[in-house]
C-alpha cells in the first residue's frame, strides 16, 4: 500500500518545485502515510452467513478482535492569484484514504420457507409469488461474512467507484473580490464549506458562496451566504440534486475574535436520510433477532434483508438555527462556543427492493419528525509560555427510533438526534475518529453517538509545545449517551487519548497516537479498545 501512495507522492513532489516559479500561480503536494493498530473495535457490522442462512450477530457492537493496516493519502494542489489578488482560483485532487482490504463479498439470497425466511437460490425453498408475468422469487444481493481477496480502496470503497463518483477532484473554483477595498468575494464552483463549525457540514460541495466584509467600509461584521450540493460526489440526476442554503452573520470585535448567528436549510432528496435512519433499524432488527427464540426469528431476517441489500430512497428537509463564537475575554485565555437547534420532517423512506414483487416497495417511514440540538463549549488557558490546559463540553442530543412502525407499518412520531448532512466532529481520536488522521475521515449523513444516541462527553485536555518542532498533547474524555442504548446501557465509557508530532524539516514531519476507550455499559463487553497510530508526513509549499 504504502508504494502505491509513495509512486504517486512521487510524481506530485517531482512536479511541484518545478512549477513554483509560475508568476502568480503556486503548487503544493502532500504525502501522508499512516501504519494503524486498531484493538477490540465495536462494529456494528451485520453480515450474512450462508451455513446458517441467517444473519451473523454474535459480534455485534462487541469489542472484541483487531485488525492493522497501512494507508496513504496524497494531494496536489495548484491556486492562482490575478488582477493584484482580486481574482483567485483553485484546483485540488486527492486520492482518499487509499488501502488493502479485503470488502464483503456480496451473495444472492432468496426469501424462502426456511425457518430463517432466508435461503440460497437453487436449493428448492425460495418462496415463489404469483405475478402477471407468472411466478417469480424475490432474490436480494447482501453482504457476506466472508470477504473478497484484498484490493485497493479509496475512503472504503472500491477505487473506481471513488473515481466515476468524484475524479478524485476535491476543489475546483475561482473567487473574485469586488466593491470598495474588495470587501465583497464571490466563490464558485467545487470547494470546502463549514456549516455550524462543522456539527452539520465540513467537505467539500459544489455550488456558490458570497461573503461580505462589511468591515473593510463600515461596522465590523462579516457576512456569508452560499447555496451547494452538500456531496463529495456529483447527483446521477436533476431529481437527485438535495440544495443546502447557509446563512452566517458575525460580529467582529477584533482580528481574532468572532460572534455570531447562523442559519441552514437542507432539502434531501439523494438518500442520505435513508441511510442515516437505516442504520438505527438495522440495529432495532438486530436486536430482536439476539433476542428471539429461533422459531421467532423469520420476519426480522427478511426485514433486515430488505434493509441490508440496496440503498432506500428518502425526501426530507431539515433547518437548523444556531449561535458559534471564539473569544479571548482575558490574555492567555481564550472561549469558543456552538449552540444549535434542529427541526425538520422526512416526508418518506422507500425501500429499493419489495419482499413480495406483487405489492409496491415498503415505505420504511413518512411524516416522521426530527427535533434535536447542539451545545458545545470549549476554554483554553496558557499556564506557561508553551504550555495550555483546556476543558470542552459536548452535547449532541439523541434517541431511540420512535416504537410505533418500521416494515412493514411505516415509522411515524418524532426523532430527537442532532442530525448532520456531513459533520467533522474531532472531540476524541477513537469515539470521534479525530487524531493524526482526522483528514482520512469518510463522511456522511449520522447522527450522534451510536446510531443515534447521541452524546454527552465533558473532557480535559492539555498540550505541550517543548520546542517550535515537537508538540505534545493529551486529553481525556468520559462519554455518555443521551438515551440508552439497545443492550439497556448509557455509558459509553471513557477515552485517554496522546499525540506526538515532531517537525523534522520543514517538509518533513513524524508522528504518533495512542488511545484507549474503556468501555461502559453501553457496549455488551468490557475489552479497551485501543488504537495506535503512527504518522508521516511529506509537505511542500
Amino acid at each position: 500500500m504504502h508504494r502505491v501512495a509513495a509512486a504517486v507522492a512521487l510524481a506530485l513532489l517531482a512536479a511541484a518545485p518545478e512549477a513554483r516559479a509560475a508568476d502568480g500561480v503556486d503548487f503544493s503536494a502532500t504525502l501522508h502515510l499512516r501504519e494503524t493498530f486498531l484493538g477490540n473495535p465495536a462494529y456494528p457490522r451485520v453480515g450474512y452467513d450462508p451455513s446458517a442462512q441467517s444473519f451473523s450477530l454474535a459480534g455485534y457492537l462487541v469489542p472484541e478482535g483487531g485488525e492493522q493496516f497501512s494507508s496513504g493519502f496524497a494531494t496536489l494542489a495548484v491556486g492562482g492569484r490575478h488582477l493584484e489578488g482580486d481574482l483567485r482560483w483553485t484546483i485540488s485532487v486527492d486520492t482518499g484514504e487509499l488501502r488493502r482490504q479485503g470488502l464483503p463479498e456480496s451473495v444472492p439470497v432468496c426469501l424462502s420457507t426456511d425457518p430463517t425466511g432466508l435461503a440460497a437460490p437453487g436449493g428448492g425453498t425460495c418462496r415463489l409469488f404469483t405475478t402477471r408475468d407468472g411466478l417469480r422469487r424475490t432474490i436480494v444481493p447482501l453482504a457476506s461474512t466472508a470477504t473478497g481477496a484484498p484490493e485497493v480502496t479509496s475512503n472504503g470503497r472500491p477505487l473506481s467507484d471513488e473515481l466515476a463518483g468524484t475524479l478524485f477532484v476535491r476543489e475546483a473554483y475561482a473567487a473574485a473580490a469586488l466593491g470598495r477595498a474588495g470587501f465583497a468575494t464571490v466563490r464558485a464552483g467545487r470547494m470546502r464549506l463549514a456549516v455550524a463549525d462543522g456539527f452539520v457540514y465540513d467537505d467539500y460541495a459544489t455550488g456558490a458562496e458570497v461573503a461580505l466584509d462589511v468591515g473593510a467600509v463600515g461596522p465590523p461584521l462579516a457576512i456569508s451566504v452560499a447555496v451547494f450540493e452538500p456531496s463529495r460526489d456529483l447527483p446521477g440526476s436533476v431529481a437527485q440534486v438535495s440544495p443546502m442554503l447557509a446563512v452566517r452573520a458575525d460580529f467582529l470585535p477584533s482580528l481574532f475574535e468572532r460572534a455570531g448567528l447562523f442559519l441552514a436549510v437542507h432539502r434531501d432528496r439523494s438518500g442520505g436520510m435513508a441511510e442515516l435512519l437505516r442504520d438505527a433499524l438495522v440495529e432495532r432488527l438486530a436486536t430482536q433477532i439476539l433476542r428471539a427464540a429461533p422459531t421467532d426469528q423469520r420476519a426480522a431476517d427478511e426485514q433486515l434483508a430488505v434493509l441490508e441489500a440496496a440503498p432506500a430512497a428518502s425526501e426530507a428537509t431539515l433547518a437548523w438555527l444556531g449561535t458559534s463564537g471564539s473569544l479571548a475575554p482575558w490574555r492567555g485565555q481564550r472561549f469558543a462556543w456552538t449552540g444549535a437547534t434542529l427541526r425538520g420532517r422526512v416526508d418518506r423512506i422507500e425501500a429499493a427492493i419489495r419482499l413480495d414483487p406483487t405489492r409496491p416497495p415498503a415505505t420504511l417511514a413518512q411524516d416522521l419528525g426530527l427535533e434535536g440540538y447542539l451545545a458545545s463549549a470549549r476554554w483554553e488557558v496558557d499556564l506557561a509560555r508553551r504550555l495550555t490546559a483546556g476543558a470542552s463540553f459536548l452535547l449532541l442530543s439523541g434517541g431511540a427510533l420512535p416504537r410505533s412502525g418500521g416494515i412493514p407499518s411505516p415509522l411515524g412520531g418524532t426523532y430527537h438526534g442532532f442530525i448532520g448532512v456531513s459533520p467533522f466532529v474531532t472531540q476524541t481520536n477513537l469515539f470521534f475518529g479525530g487524531g493524526l488522521s482526522d483528514s482520512f475521515a469518510t463522511r456522511r449523513a449520522t447522527a450522534p453517538g451510536v446510531n443515534g444516541r447521541g452524546v454527552i462527553a465533558p473532557g480535559l485536555s492539555l498540550a505541550w509545545d517543548p520546542r517550535d518542532d515537537l508538540a505534545v498533547h493529551a486529553s481525556g474524555t468520559w462519554l455518555r449517551a443521551d438515551a440508552p442504548g439497545p443492550f439497556g446501557g448509557v455509558v459509553y465509557g471513557t477515552e485517554a487519548d496522546l499525540e506526538a508530532t515532531w517537525q523534522l524539516a520543514r517538509w518533513l514531519q513524524v508522528g504518533a497516537e495512542a488511545d484507549a476507550l474503556f468501555p461502559g455499559n453501553f457496549f455488551p463487553g468490557n475489552r479497551p479498545m485501543t488504537k495506535v497510530v503512527l504518522a508521516l508526513d511529506v509537505l511542500t509549499q
